[in-house]
């Protein structure tokens, strides 16, 4: 449908609602409506006002677009259809009242100036105005949702990308760690490395189960923990030290998926453990944190590192939470503390 015709079709639906409205009063405050209400020039004349300032105002609208066609400029453009509108009102008002005058009262054009009530154009020059702005007021505040909208889409949408390309990360960080262990099994103890393997692919799905969700609880990621640890210790034996402090866990409390394998993972590779300098890690609760915390003894050489790790759960919680982590390192002890997030 062409923009005209469509302003034409508003402006009548608008009119004749205004109309209808004017005259349903007229009904229930007389209790009846006479045939000379409907015939009344000032009806006539107030249906052909609703009508044609619509129309102007539109006009104007489309007169903007070529002189200020950048319609961001809104101080501009509102100052353009105020003063269009003041030009254009008075002139359409004039046309209707004195085909009115001619055509329905029989006067002369002499005796119509005469007569014309020139201080009531402006009420409805004003009443055209208002009615305009308003219809910008609209435009202006859906165009500012309409941006707003788009632009949390947007937000949103680099959000999940990056989550996704956080959460892939995950395979080939826990692989690539997973196969050095294995390398080091191989070259010690063939029958240990078979055992590490056969753990490392159950462990393994569970990673691929788990490492597209948001959350996982807290209990599932502690019995994740405690069969890592075990395979690790396939590797280490004794040189690992492993104790979990939890108590009264609740199915609602959760972590980023694979949170904890990341930062035993973290431990292992950051420390030396032997039996005699054994590598001691603890998790525990601290109100309403998930604390993991290790003895400090760093290796010296650290160039198989992928940095990973706490960068990864750090974005991921953010990104999930808006929460952020504590990592918190001392001459002795290295400590990473979670939320716990509640749902």
């Amino acid at each position: 449908m062409k923009p005209f015709l469509r302003s034409i079709i508003l402006a009548v639906i608008i009119s004749l609602a205004i109309y209808s409205s004017i005259a349903i009063y007229v009904l229930f405050h007389t209790g009846s409506l006479e045939m000379s209400f409907i015939k009344a020039p000032e009806s006539i004349a107030g249906l052909a006002y609703g009508i044609c300032l619509f129309l102007s105002g539109s006009s104007s609208d489309r007169i903007l677009n070529l002189f200020v066609p950048d319609k961001t400029k809104v101080f501009s453009r509102v100052l353009g259809y105020i003063i269009l509108t003041c030009i254009q009102a008075p002139i359409v008002i004039f046309i209707i009242n004195m085909l009115i005058s001619k055509l329905m009262l029989n006067k002369t054009f002499s005796e119509f100036v005469s007569d014309e009530n020139w201080f009531a154009y402006i009420p409805l020059t004003i009443i055209s105005i208002l009615i305009g702005l308003g219809f910008y007021a609209f435009y202006y505040y859906k165009q500012f949702k309409n941006k707003q909208i788009a632009q949390q889409k947007k937000i949103a949408g680099e959000a999940t990308a990056q989550l996704e390309s956080l959460k892939n990360q995950i395979d080939p960080h826990f692989l690539f760690n997973s196969l050095n262990v294995l390398i080091g099994l191989i070259e010690e103890d063939q029958m240990n490395a078979i055992a590490y393997t056969k753990s490392l692919s159950k462990i393994y799905r569970y990673i691929l189960e788990h490492k597209d969700k948001e959350y996982v609880s807290i209990k599932q990621e502690l019995e994740f923990a405690n069969n890592y640890i075990s395979l690790l210790q396939i590797r280490f034996e004794d040189a690992i030290e492993y104790k979990i402090e939890m108590q009264n866990l609740q199915e609602n409390e959760h972590t980023v998926p694979l949170a904890l394998q990341l930062l035993l993972e973290n431990c292992i590779q950051h420390n030396k453990a032997t039996e005699q300098n054994p590598l001691k890690i603890k998790i525990f609760q601290e109100g309403d944190l998930l604390v993991v915390e290790n003895n400090l003894q760093e290796k010296e050489n650290k160039s198989s590192s992928t940095k990973v790790g706490l960068k990864n759960i750090r974005e991921r919680y953010l990104l999930t939470s808006k929460k952020d982590i504590q990592i918190i390192k001392s001459e002795e002890k290295f400590t990473v503390k979670l939320p716990i997030l509640v749902s």
